[in-house]
């Protein structure tokens, strides 16, 4: 054991690394319910509600929070986190980078927030590690990260001015005015064009309206049909993978609900009797690509869960309700 960890009053680094690779504690994370989260970690806790329709528990340094929209409806998960900044001896950055190294996953640092903190980001468990930049202590251990490594963490290079103008004057086109607008505006390097149109995807997603797939208002659908246009312009970029894209079409309610979680189901890349469990597969860099099958699994599926009180096909339904009884054993 180092001589930093030995001295730290709290959890091992062991427990912190954990963490950035699993985003989870003891099996707890941001998907779990209230009543699973004490099932794994029991009721020594302090819990309170936070403001209308939001529940925050707190186990010491690890907190759990919720939203609902009504007291009938369930909780749903928002995050987890690990507050680090409560440890009496502070975790290093160094320490942490060090021993993610170790065994093969590394963090990756984004662009900084602007107050001194620095952030880096393990992508595929979306843990986020908040840094304070001058002493280089662990303030925060995020899941899932409120940042993201690449265009979608970097700060824009267009003011928020014209950025609007874009997506107003493209809202307006059909789709052949909307590609050969497109051309003549696209930035010709490939990561510069990422931030272009990950930046217009954030200005029209701002505008679409709540229930904008279910109105014939000409105007909502003209917002909406830009958004569908510029999400697979995102993924066609690379800003966005097909769980990301897909994650978003459900969140902005782009499509109606069949056809989103029809897209939810057929973006699962792997089938429910060879997915990876948490009793059946270790987190670790050789099981990597199957971790993350399950992780992009439970996330679509949870995306379609959402919408199931408005689906009408019925083995649609079935479908997704097999894959939420999973949900808790996935990674």
């Amino acid at each position: 054991m180092s001589e930093p960890e030995s001295r730290r009053a709290g959890p091992g680094l062991e427990f912190f690394t954990g963490f950035v690779v699993s985003g989870t504690v003891g099996g707890a994370d941001a998907t779990s319910t209230p009543g699973e989260v004490t099932a794994i970690l029991g009721d020594g806790f302090v819990e309170s509600l936070t403001g209308p329709g939001q529940l925050l528990r707190c186990y010491d340094l690890v907190e759990f929070a919720w939203q609902r929209d009504a007291p009938v409806e369930p909780w749903l998960g928002l995050y987890a986190t690990v507050q680090t900044h409560r440890l009496e001896v502070p975790l290093l950055i160094g320490d942490l980078t060090a021993s993610l190294g170790r065994i093969g996953l590394p963090l990756v640092e984004v662009a900084p927030d602007g107050t001194g903190c620095r952030r880096f980001v393990r992508a595929d468990s979306r843990v986020g590690v908040l840094v304070d930049e001058e002493s280089g202590e662990v303030l925060q251990l995020t899941a899932p990260a409120w940042f993201a490594p690449g265009p979608r963490g970097e700060p824009s290079p267009w003011s928020r001015e014209a950025v609007r103008d874009r997506v107003r004057h493209l809202i307006g086109l059909g789709e052949p005015e909307r590609e050969a607008w497109a051309r003549r505006r696209q930035p010709e390097a490939a990561d510069e064009a990422a931030r272009w149109w990950w930046s217009l995807w954030v200005g029209c997603r701002q505008r679409i309206p709540i229930g904008a797939v279910r109105s014939h208002d000409p105007d909502r659908v003209a917002v909406r049909e830009a958004g569908l246009w510029l999400l697979g312009k995102c993924e066609a970029a690379g800003v966005l993978d097909r769980t990301d894209a897909v994650s978003e079409l459900a969140r902005y309610e782009l499509l109606e609900p069949d056809a989103t979680v029809r897209a939810c189901l057929d973006a699962i890349a792997v089938s429910r009797a060879d997915v990876a469990t948490r009793d059946s597969t270790p987190y670790n860099r050789e099981n990597l690509e199957a971790v993350n099958l399950s992780r992009a699994a439970k996330r679509l599926s949870i995306a379609a869960g959402a919408l199931l009180p408005r689906v009408r096909d019925r083995a649609l339904r079935a479908e997704v309700e097999a894959w939420l009884k999973l949900r808790p054993r996935l990674m």
